[in-house]
């Protein structure tokens, strides 16, 4: 009986100690008007294969999607979410909200990809004052003074949800598509796989440095060098491009943390093996 005992016991405490799958969940909308969020969705699941990630994949169309997005429970048993959508001119806060409560409250980290960050402009590009916010706002943010005004009356007790303060470092606009000398800026788990020298892209969008909070951690800069069309119709003209911007950064965030990645507009971005690695190393960084 004493032998069985033990065995028992050995038994137990092998099977606590077998680690489960981490959940992670995937947000984005389909098909997309400026991005092929289809093919884009089928590279990540492979991504979540090979990293061997329970995942799940909420997908809808861009209207639909706000709709959903305002679950409270949108994140509950994930252990980790990637946004990859484009919510530029919505002033659907209440979605932003949600997202901004399930890191900051919730506590489920978040990796931010792209145009994500160009999403929800009204919170913090279309005004012309960060002074409608008050003095309880890190960032330096210029909101729609308009929609400012609404959520403080119709929600007296909540704060405005800045998404440029959410994803950490906050953006406005992009340079032209041109190949992108990606670099690292430290050493740090969630960019582990990228080969010191970095790695440069294919043609890709360098989004620019609107503002950043504070904490924010940079993890790699961009660099654009070259000659590259600008302006439209008629006005077009062929200019010299000399910009840097940091692309990837990790932002403490309330109970939780944003990593935020700017790159990956195109599908042949996300077929390069280097960003594929990023997201990898991203969300498994977020897991730990």
């Amino acid at each position: 009986m004493k032998y069985l005992i033990l065995f028992i016991v050995g038994l137990l405490v092998s099977c606590s100690t077998v680690p489960k799958t981490q959940k992670v969940l995937y947000v984005t909308t389909e098909p997309g008007k400026h991005h092929d969020y289809t093919a884009q969705r089928l590279i990540f699941e492979q991504v979540a294969k090979d990293a061997g990630w329970d995942y799940t994949v909420h997908s809808n169309e861009h209207y639909e999607q706000l709709k959903q997005l305002v679950d409270s429970n949108l994140t509950t048993g994930y252990d980790a979410v990637v946004y990859n959508f484009c919510f530029a001119k919505s002033k659907d806060l209440l979605a932003a909200e949600n997202m901004i409560n399930q890191t900051r409250v919730k506590g489920t980290p978040a990796m931010v990809i792209h145009c994500s960050m160009h999403s929800f402009w009204p919170t913090f590009k279309d005004g012309e004052s960060s002074e409608v916010l008050g003095s309880n706002y890190k960032g330096s943010g210029k909101p729609d003074p308009e929609e400012v005004k609404k959520w403080q009356e119709q929600y007296p007790d909540r704060p405005f949800p800045v998404w440029g303060d959410f994803t950490g470092i906050a953006s406005t606009s992009h340079g032209p598509k041109i190949p992108m000398k990606v670099e690292k800026c430290c050493e740090h788990e969630a960019t582990k796989s990228l080969a010191k020298q970095g790695y440069t892209t294919v043609n890709a969008e360098l989004y620019n440095n609107y503002y950043m909070v504070d904490g924010v951690k940079p993890l790699l800069r961009g660099v654009q060098k070259g000659e590259a069309m600008r302006g439209k119709g008629n006005n077009k003209k062929l200019v010299k491009v000399d910009d840097e911007a940091i692309i990837m950064w990790q932002v403490p965030q309330g109970k939780s943390e944003v990593i935020g990645l700017t790159t990956g507009h195109s599908t042949e971005e996300w077929q390069q093996k280097e960003f594929q690695l990023l997201i990898k190393d991203a969300v498994n960084y977020l897991l730990k």
